[in-house]
């Protein structure tokens, strides 16, 4: 009797990934060893891809084009053995399909009230000795808060005379910019889950923004990155300003930002208007829609633009540090939702 392949196994010690086979040789079910791949997560895609019931995914898989052309091979001869849709065994090959967890994401953002949330004005409730519009001045005078705003269109003598030692918060974030941020961060989270989902099937994944440098890393990778990202999301909703805790966090807050401009450019420049435009319902602030107004509080000394910028491509595995919690963020506590 030939061999009969059931389905197709990953495999995974201290030191080998590899792809087995479970076989039918007429004698009882056994194991064959097919092939060695360099990364678990390259073996578990190879495996999903051969047990799915849509036969011939291999054919749009960048991965599987990419193995030596003696594994391929390999490869090759044991999925021509597996056995067909009209045998009575076939659905055991789906039991071996690995399965990814994602995270659910969070809502558009279109009914946050982000004008509530960070204040335009950006002032302390005790008002500024530096400016002449603070609400904390109008009230000691007996004059309506209301008509001294501080910031854009108002009197705040911090912005118009760069005052150093002003008690103000105006490299806060502003309504507009939280939420361009927040729909950024979304959009973000979307496509990098789908990236991870498409790499468990060895798809070509959407052309996504995060560093190049990180582009070999494993699929439950880039379910961290979209999960840090949801994180990210869940901090501005509670009007939070939000400080990178972890260098996977300055690495997509970057992202988002940078995201966000780059779909505003025309031609060489920046289309500040439609900006302004598309938040024209929330009140400007100073530092909308500026990187500069997010590396002031981007309190740390870890090197990520480093990570951002390297021209290098790091191995699978090896940048799970970027989501440990970074020392200084203990200074920057985040209270959680009641």
């Amino acid at each position: 009797m030939p061999r009969k392949v059931l389905a197709f196994v990953p495999q995974h010690t201290t030191t080998k990934s590899r792809i087995m086979a479970l076989v039918d040789k007429g004698d009882g079910h056994e194991l064959d060893a097919i092939a060695t791949v360099d990364w678990p997560h390259e073996a578990v895609t190879i495996c999903n891809m051969l047990n799915s019931p849509k036969r011939g995914l291999e054919a749009f898989s960048g991965l599987w084009f990419s193995l030596p052309a003696s594994v391929r091979a390999n490869l090759e001869r044991a999925r021509d053995e597996r056995i067909d849709d009209n045998d009575e065994r076939d659905f055991l090959a789906p039991w071996f399909i690995t399965e990814l967890s994602t995270p659910e994401l969070p809502g558009d953002g279109g009914t946050i009230e982000w004008a509530k949330l960070f204040p335009a004005t950006q002032c302390p409730a005790e008002g500024c000795e530096n400016c002449d519009g603070c609400p904390g001045h109008a009230a000691s005078r007996g004059d309506e808060p209301g008509t001294n705003r501080c910031g854009p269109g108002g009197t705040c003598r911090c912005i118009t005379d760069d005052i150093d030692d002003c008690g103000c918060a105006f490299w806060d974030v502003g309504p507009r910019w939280a939420a361009a941020l927040y729909s950024s961060l979304h959009d973000l989270a979307d496509v990098l889950v789908g990236h991870a989902e498409d790499l468990m099937w060895g798809t070509e994944g959407p052309a996504v923004g995060f560093p190049k440098s990180l582009i070999a890393q494993p699929p439950k990778f880039f379910v961290r990155l979209a999960q840090t990202c949801i994180d990210l999301c869940d901090v501005l909703a509670q009007g939070k300003v939000p400080v990178p805790h972890t260098i996977a966090e300055l690495l997509m807050l970057d992202e988002a930002a940078r995201s966000y401009l780059d779909g505003h450019v025309g031609g060489s420049e920046l289309e500040v208007e439609s900006m302004k435009e598309e938040f024209g319902h929330l009140p400007e602030a100073h530092g909308d829609f500026e990187l500069d107004a997010l590396w002031m509080f981007q309190f740390t000394d870890s090197d990520w633009t480093g990570i951002a910028e390297a021209d290098e491509i790091y191995p699978p595995n090896s940048m799970n540090s970027i989501f440990d919690l970074l020392p200084e963020a203990t200074q920057f506590p985040r209270n959680q939702k009641p």
